[in-house]
This record gives C-alpha cells, structure tokens and sequence, in this order.
C-alpha cells in the first residue's frame, strides 16, 4: 500500500529556490549603487540597504532550513529547543523582510526627481521652409 503523505522539499530545492533571489538582490544592491548620482544619494543608499537585507533575509532562511534539518537528524531531539530556534529564525525572517522591503519603499519616495531635460520626451522642431531665389532677369 501507497503512503500518500506529503513530504517536505528537499534540502537542495528549498536553497535552489532561495539562491536565486539571493543573487537578484545582490545585482539591486550593484544597481542601486551605480545609480546613486541619477537617483539621489539617500534614495541609492536606501535601495542598496534594503537589497541588501532582502539577501541577508534568504541567507538567514537557507541557515534556517540546514539547522532545523540537523536537529532532526539526531535521535535526541528537544520539542521545546526545536520550537524555540524555529520561532527565533521566523521572528528573524519577518524582521528582515520587513525592514529590507521598507527600505525600497522609502527608496522610492525619497528619489530626486528628474531634470527637465530628462522627463521631457525631445521635441523637435520641423525645418525651416525651403527659400528658392527669384529668378535673374
């Protein structure tokens, strides 16, 4: 007969899920940096910080998931301490999240605004008419 429990996702597909956004936030924490001039220096600081808490909260999670997964590979598992590291890591992970989304929320509302010269779409200008001299008699 079939066992039709659901088991939990394997060690390398939680982190290969997790790697991923790790990685994006790292490219917003370069981008952020690279358009402090454009963005403005607050707004490029906040962004890179809250990229870089969005990373620092995956790191956490992926830490999160092997050290769970170690306290139950052990025959002497404590319920009390597995709760308590479980409901540390959770607390952290809100935390994490929630600062490093605030930042880029923040980010967005500090930016400089743009030149005019920048916002506007070019306009251009048609040509001047063509001017045909009279003809010499």
């Amino acid at each position: 007969m079939e066992s039709s429990a659901v088991e939990p996702l394997s060690i390398g597909v939680q982190i290969g899920l997790r790697v991923p956004v790790i990685l994006v936030a790292l490219a917003g924490v370069f981008v952020a940096l690279l358009m402090i001039k454009r963005l403005g220096a607050l707004s490029g600081i906040l962004a890179a910080g809250g990229s870089l808490l969005i990373a620092a909260d995956q790191a956490a999670t992926i830490a999160w998931v092997l050290h769970l997964r170690s306290m139950t590979s052990g025959g002497d598992l404590d319920i009390d301490t597995y709760n308590t590291v479980a409901n540390a890591y959770l607390v952290a992970d809100a935390v994490l999240i929630t600062i490093g989304v605030g930042l880029v929320v923040a980010s967005f509302l500090t930016r400089r605004p743009s030149p005019p010269d920048l916002a506007a779409p070019p306009v251009f200008a048609p040509p001047p008419p063509v001017q045909i001299p009279p003809p010499r008699l």
